[in-house]
């Protein structure tokens, strides 16, 4: 847990120099100056590096700054893929504190992108949490989950419509959407293109899910499905397990010659959609 004799660590400025993500920040130690130096934490295999920081002191205020050098950091060799937690750590065992690194009020807290060898997209961000992020390589990372407003039948398609919306304030404005459903028990996945509008203060989205147009699109196979909502922002993609709505999809369909009945689930359970089970 952090000290709580320490205040507001945070940064003044983050950018980037060439491939060396440059970070600037204060915070107010309450007494002795400790030692300190920059912690990336890797959120998937665990693995650590350290970054020494320079420090000076005025008033009573330490200042800190640290480069982060993305395409040598590690022996030479660049950052490896992955989504890395940037901590703060103050002091000496036993004693020292980990502290997320949020960011001063009034500053451009904007994801910056730079690119290794081989076009592989860095970037630089604050999550919801406030949090500084270094994302290597895009690939998609769970983002929590957040709740569909509605699921409804589409008889004249026959499509199940997937709609709900997510608060702006906690997330940018995303390039893309994409419904991903998944079963549990295996590696098969079916993907829907989600569209999206932005509305004051929210970022809507809608996809609709075949389930018998076998000659117009591939329709969802048999089984039960996970549904997930997979945003792409600019080098990056986040997914949100969808949370199931109030009223659930109850149908029987006509499906290559048979019926087939076609369900959802309903809150407060996760989201799935079942194809040709009782």
């Amino acid at each position: 847990m952090p000290d709580p004799h320490l205040t507001d660590p945070h940064l003044t400025e983050v950018g980037w120099t060439a491939s060396a993500l440059r970070l600037a920040g204060r915070f107010e130690p309450g007494g002795a100056v400790p030692e300190i130096e920059l912690l990336l934490h890797e959120q998937g295999a665990g693995e650590q590096l350290r970054v020494p920081a320079g420090t000076a002191v005025r008033d009573g205020t330490v200042t800190f700054e640290a480069e982060v050098d993305v395409a040598s950091i590690v022996g030479g060799r660049p950052l490896p893929g992955g989504l890395w937690d940037v901590d703060l750590v103050i002091g000496v065992p036993p004693s020292r504190s980990v502290v997320p690194l949020g960011h001063a009020p009034g500053m451009d807290a904007s994801p910056q992108r730079r690119f290794l060898p081989g076009s592989v997209t860095v970037i630089a961000y604050f999550d919801t949490d406030g949090a500084l992020k270094i994302d290597v390589g895009g690939r998609p990372h769970s983002a929590g989950s957040a709740r569909a407003d509605e699921t409804n039948w589409n008889e004249r398609r026959a499509e199940i419509i997937v709609a709900g919306h997510l608060d702006l304030r906690e997330i940018s404005m995303p390039i893309s959407g994409t419904l991903l459903l998944s079963q549990s028990r295996s590696d098969r996945t079916f993907e829907v293109i989600a569209m999206l509008e932005e509305r004051p203060g929210r970022l809507c989205y809608t996809a609709a899910v075949p389930v018998t147009r076998a000659f117009i699109d591939d329709p969802l196979p048999r089984g039960t499905w996970d549904v997930s909502l997979c945003l792409g922002f600019s080098g990056m993609h986040r997914e949100l397990r969808l949370l199931a709505p109030d009223e659930p999809v109850d149908v029987q369909v006509w499906r290559r010659l048979r019926h087939v009945r076609v369900t959802s689930s309903a809150a407060p359970a996760p989201l799935t959609i079942t194809v040709g089970r009782a």
